[in-house]
């Protein structure tokens, strides 16, 4: 975590892909957590995934965040009935032979960005369209994807980039975490055949993995409440103790709050909950973050000064995987914080 940490700046400034970071993590067996023991993983549940999460993103957002999407794709592929594409791409992930990410935004969170559609062509689909969101596909060897079928249903499927009709994007020139380089990609008429589907046609094919937690989310907030209140605490004045008391306290009532949330909601029962927790969590980052900006002042706006990226990369939160009913929550809590 160190030396993530005393790379983030380098990585963010430079925009540069967080290698070292990677590697550092698996060397530690990082790559076999999210994935099963029948495939040579260690099969870590929901709960101690999002807090190994948590303290990644604490040291770079960035790189917890390839992990977690690298690890989402390793879930909709391990969760699928298609066992030879399975067996294929797990044992290689776990070895940290291949890359890959998701692209499903367009099909849950941000309708107005792309759409990818799936037309049936005789022994299998042809899919065109963009998908307007997939972070470190340009370090990817495949993405998992999902696309509409001309009769409104659910294909998810493996597009490895290499397939013909397939074009990643330069990566989009974002606010903040630019270690985290996010392409849209482009398809034009790519053959999908049997062995690439991971599930569906069906309704409702985004649902069902093993390791899911209710809030996952939540990570992000949590490492960026952690590293402002890491900074806070090393400014030796009374307003700055006061400051990270305050919100220590609210961060551990918080964590208390999301994990039995994930408890009730794992169980099927308060399933409203969720939406309202992950505005709060992404609320206190944000107001940590602040503060850390606030404590250290004009250094604070250097581009390479900690606190200035926390600051950006809490702006992510009030944009990332966020149904309407997480931004109606933001919105009330902008508006009105009491």
């Amino acid at each position: 975590l160190d030396r993530i940490a005393d790379r983030a700046a380098t990585h963010d400034i430079g925009s540069q892909w967080p290698q070292a970071d990677l590697d550092d993590l698996a060397s530690i067996g990082a790559m076999r957590w999210a994935i099963g023991k029948a495939w040579g993983g260690d099969d870590l549940d929901g709960p101690t995934l999002h807090d190994h999460y948590e303290l990644i993103a604490s040291a770079s957002l960035a790189t917890a965040l390839i992990l977690s999407q690298r690890d989402a794709a390793a879930e909709f592929i391990e969760s699928s009935s298609n066992e030879p594409l399975r067996d294929r791409l797990l044992p290689q992930l776990v070895q940290n032979k291949v890359w890959s990410t998701i692209g499903i935004s367009h099909l849950t969170t941000s309708h107005q960005s792309g759409t990818l559609t799936a037309e049936w062509d005789g022994d299998g689909f042809l899919v065109n369209g963009t998908i307007p969101w997939a972070t470190g596909a340009c370090k990817s060897d495949f993405i998992v994807a999902v696309a509409k079928t001309l009769d409104g249903q659910q294909l998810l499927f493996v597009l490895p980039v290499d397939l013909p009709g397939v074009t990643v994007l330069p990566p989009l020139k974002l606010a903040t975490l630019a270690a985290a380089p996010t392409s849209p990609v482009r398809c034009a008429a790519v053959r999908i055949g049997p062995d690439l589907i991971l599930s569906g046609p069906s309704e409702a094919v985004l649902v069902g993995r093993s390791r899911n937690v209710a809030i996952s989310q939540a990570f992000a907030a949590f490492g960026i409440i952690r590293a402002s209140l890491q900074l806070i605490k090393q400014i030796d004045i009374a307003s700055a103790a006061n400051s990270h008391d305050l919100l220590s306290q609210q961060f551990r009532e918080l964590r208390s709050t999301v994990h039995d949330a994930n408890a009730r909601l794992a169980g099927g029962r308060d399933l409203q909950s969720g939406p309202l927790i992950r505005s709060e969590c992404s609320n206190l980052a944000s107001r940590a973050a602040q503060s850390a900006v606030t404590l250290y002042k004009g250094s604070a706006l250097k581009l390479d000064h900690p606190a200035q990226r926390l600051a950006r990369e809490a702006l992510f939160l009030l944009v990332w995987s966020s149904p309407m009913s997480v931004v109606d929550r933001t919105l009330e809590l902008i508006a009105d914080p009491h």
